[in-house]
């Protein structure tokens, strides 16, 4: 990836197009500027201070005190934009979305064109907020609230573990079926908790419904696989697990009382 970086007041003294402080600031030809641009790689930071932000318009003006960025990676760039994705309710406030597995919750500085979250935006045509994440080889569901007051009110509820959510896994080794276990490895020196119950078991592989009290980066993959039983299709941990169908991991279920109507909330992927 390149990066190229600058103060508008280097090239100019006064307010300019972006486009054009881009010609100046990269030697990007103009079908990349634009590419770039539309696919989230280029940023400001208004009068080089506070909050640096996506800026998708080359027609829009620039002052000499902005920093501009620009993140080009033309792998990431050439990766397809999501053509469709379920949601599974809706209303004023936020949306309930499949996120398909291999696909990012949201975008990286390089871009945001092939995310879950730049979708929703484009589809409801305004800005939209993430509330929690799921690693890019999960299949699950995913909430996006729809304008800032939900995002606040469903992040607080995030953050005093008020959503549960419930995932469904296969992990190599047969268990016991109706075994249940409390995992309580920290992970990078911070407390994590998973809770597990078997449901089947074959000879070689289990079927495990599994929730978590915390959400430590890969909490569940690295929890499995610390009591040796990694999940299947993990490219990250474990090992006689691999395969070519993809990680076993599904978020199939979150369950919350509502902050708007009070009530109990509770959606579940079918699979």
């Amino acid at each position: 990836m390149k990066i190229f970086r600058g103060q508008v007041r280097k090239f100019f003294s006064q307010s300019i197009p972006l486009g054009d402080l881009l010609f100046k600031l990269t030697p990007l030809r103009p079908e990349e500027l634009v590419e770039v641009a539309n696919k989230g790689g280029v940023w400001i930071q208004k009068r080089g201070k506070g909050k640096i932000l996506r800026i998708r318009n080359l027609k829009e003006n620039v002052s000499p005190d902005d920093v501009i960025s620009v993140y080009y990676d033309p792998k990431v760039l050439a990766l397809p934009e999501i053509k469709h994705l379920d949601c599974l309710y809706e209303d004023l406030n936020y949306g309930v979305w499949v996120k398909p597995a291999g696909v990012v919750p949201q975008g990286s500085e390089a871009s945001d064109h092939a995310s879950v979250l730049r979708y929703v935006e484009k589809f409801k045509k305004k800005e939209v907020y993430l509330i929690h994440r799921l690693d890019r080889e999960t299949l699950g569901l995913m909430i996006l609230a729809y304008h800032s007051k939900a995002g606040a009110l469903l992040s607080g509820l995030f953050q005093r573990h008020e959503i549960k959510k419930f995932y469904k896994a296969e992990v190599l080794g047969r268990m016991h079926p109706g075994h249940k276990e409390t995992i309580t490895a920290s992970l990078d020196d911070k407390e994590a908790i998973t809770h597990i119950k078997v449901i089947s078991a074959s000879a070689k592989t289990s079927s495990l419904e599994i929730s978590i009290e915390t959400g430590r980066l890969h909490q569940i993959r690295r929890h499995l696989d610390h009591i040796g039983h990694p999940i299947i299709g993990d490219p990250k941990y474990g090992r006689g697990n691999k395969n070519k169908e993809g990680l076993k991991l599904v978020a199939d279920k979150l369950s919350f009382i509502d902050p708007w109507s009070n009530e109990k909330k509770e959606f579940s992927l079918k699979i």
